[in-house]
């Protein structure tokens, strides 16, 4: 049996609304030469019987089922399981481009060095089922051909919004494998962790313009508005492993991005109802007092007129602070337009 090129993993809970589409899409490939691995992540509604009825007749779909660990040890799983020389890792309710894994074997018929792709996609905003702002993050076509050159720019692509997410991207499976490369078990900044530690090995990197993907957020909704007591601390750990592996070359642009994913992680905070008023207060001061916030608010980059703004703020009086977040988680949960267009000035 000749092994995929190609293995796309996607970790699956409680999808049972949204996996069909994102099956029938990846049936429709005009290639044969991958595998999906959609690893069913302890979920408790029809999500399985739904993927075993839609993947019944294609022995290039895999189910897989595992109790619920989150999406982090669900690829993981599948990074275990997988078979091809390069992996994709999709989400169970968006969708790719249907050409992408084509478009991928040409670049890498041509590159055949390669470490890793990057690509366009187009991240749309929901308020349930509306669309609410839709935004393209173009890459512009460029070949880093070293490690040094690719980590010198580190900061322009986060700035980008092109370097957390996973789902744009083309991976190699050996330089995982041989590099112990795993996403931590974390409900937040588990994908950008690996990420970190995966670019630390990328010595030729192609920049693909084309639109290969489609994101659907569920403004105030989805898992990155979810609140978990530790969030803080991933965003934190981030940013600390952002600067270490760019040997603190572009300190002052991690520390604005630091803010900025701050300001989501106290809005999880204000929006939840897992704990009470006065857990809350706690939790959002002990966040302001953390060395790296009192780091990252004198050396935050104001490079943009939104993060001189971000700068402002959290060198004000923390009530007035607290006050102006507050009022933005509400914006967020009740118009998620208006956050969304927020968010692309930064």
């Amino acid at each position: 049996m000749v092994e995929p090129k190609f293995s796309i993993i996607i970790p699956v809970y409680n999808a049972e609304q949204t996996i069909t589409k994102t099956i029938n899409v990846l049936k429709e490939m005009p290639t044969s030469n991958f595998e999906v691995l959609l690893i069913n992540d302890g979920s408790s509604d029809n999500t399985k019987k739904v993927i075993e009825d839609c993947i019944s007749s294609d022995s290039r779909f895999f189910l897989f089922s595992k109790k619920n660990g989150g999406p982090g040890p669900a690829r993981n799983f599948g990074i275990e399981h997988a078979k091809g020389d390069y992996l994709l890792f999709f989400d169970a309710d968006d969708f790719p481009n249907k050409t992408i894994l084509a478009d991928y074997a040409d670049i890498i018929s041509k590159n055949s060095n390669l470490d890793l792709i990057i690509s366009s996609f187009i991240f749309r905003t929901l308020n349930q089922v509306k669309l609410a702002d839709e935004k393209e993050y173009l890459v512009e076509e460029y070949f880093y051909t070293s490690n040094e050159a690719f980590l010198l720019d580190m900061y322009k692509l986060m700035n980008q919004q092109l370097m957390y997410v996973v789902w744009n991207k083309c991976y190699r499976r050996d330089i995982i494998l041989n590099n112990n490369i795993r996403f931590k078990d974390y409900r937040s900044c588990e994908d950008r962790i690996f990420n970190l530690a995966y670019y630390k090995h990328c010595s030729f990197v192609v920049m693909n313009p084309k639109i290969e993907y489609v994101y659907e957020f569920n403004g105030g909704q989805g898992i990155t508005n979810q609140y978990n007591k530790n969030k803080f601390a991933t965003f934190k750990e981030f940013y600390e492993r952002s600067n270490a592996v760019t040997n603190n070359k572009n300190k002052e642009g991690m520390a604005a991005l630091l803010l900025k994913g701050t300001i989501s992680v106290i809005f999880s905070i204000f929006e939840t109802n897992k704990i009470d008023k006065k857990q809350k207060k706690i939790e959002i001061n002990t966040i302001l007092n953390d060395s790296s916030i009192l780091e990252a608010k004198k050396q935050a980059i104001t490079d943009t007129t939104a993060k001189k703004i971000t700068k402002i703020l959290f060198n004000m009086p923390k009530p007035v602070l607290i006050l102006v977040l507050s009022t933005g988680s509400f914006v967020e949960t009740k118009m998620p337009r208006v956050m969304a267009l927020l968010k692309r000035r930064y």
